[in-house]
């Protein structure tokens, strides 16, 4: 019995003794972190920029199309992780305009138009894709051979696009917009009235101002 109690205090003495030797051998690996989250695009703040495209209208007599440019200003709110909320203004002149061809000469054009828009966007880190609509105008001439009439014709807009921030500052936009500018009675000849819709796609720059935004969400 004695011969039994002895062993068991050596074994037990040894246990002991091994513990603290084998954790002393581990390496000591010390606190683990986690990087942090890389930072995220934040598209809060004011820009403006300038823009070209090409759009085609419908006067319900002709269907005018060409070329326009101009410029845009406004801003936006990130105000959640992915969604951002802006207003935007833009002003264009443009070639918009068709001649019948034949006599009497009847023509129409856009001289120039423009938009006050909403713009809710999804984005995903430095691209966004968006939905826009609010108020539209455009000046039109029109001309039915003998008499040439000026008018401005106020409507809605709605349309979509996307938009990708390739510098700290620095934004271009792919955009369509239709537009419907309402109707009007112009005092040609003979009293015409002219419902304007058109259609333009534009390819747009802008810069924002205040420098790169940057969060981690």
């Amino acid at each position: 019995m004695k011969k039994t109690l002895l062993l068991s205090g050596i074994a037990f003495a040894a246990l002991a003794i091994a513990a603290p030797v084998s954790a002393a051998d581990m390496p000591n690996r010390g606190p683990v972190y986690k990087a942090a989250p890389a930072p995220l695009f934040n598209w809060t703040g004011f820009y403006v920029g300038g823009h070209g495209g090409y759009g085609w209208a419908d006067d319900a007599n002709l269907s005018p199309k060409g070329w326009f440019g101009g410029g845009q200003v406004g801003y936006n709110w990130q105000y959640a992780p992915n969604w951002v909320f802006g207003l935007e203004a833009d002003i264009a002149a443009s070639d918009i305009s068709q001649t019948n061809g034949v006599a009497p000469l009847v023509s129409s054009k856009v001289n120039y138009f423009g938009t006050a828009r909403a713009r809710l966007g999804y984005t995903v880190d430095r691209v966004m894709v968006y939905g826009t609509g609010g108020l539209a105008w455009a000046h039109n001439r029109v001309n039915d051979g003998l008499v040439q009439a000026d008018g401005t014709q106020v409507g809605w807009t709605g349309g979509a696009g996307i938009e990708y921030a390739f510098a700290p500052n620095w934004s271009t936009k792919l955009e369509w917009l239709y537009a419907d500018y309402g109707n009007k009675t112009y005092g040609l000849t003979a009293p015409t009235r002219v419902d304007l819709t058109d259609n333009s796609v534009k390819l747009g720059l802008n810069y924002r101002f205040g420098g790169p935004v940057y969060s981690r969400y």
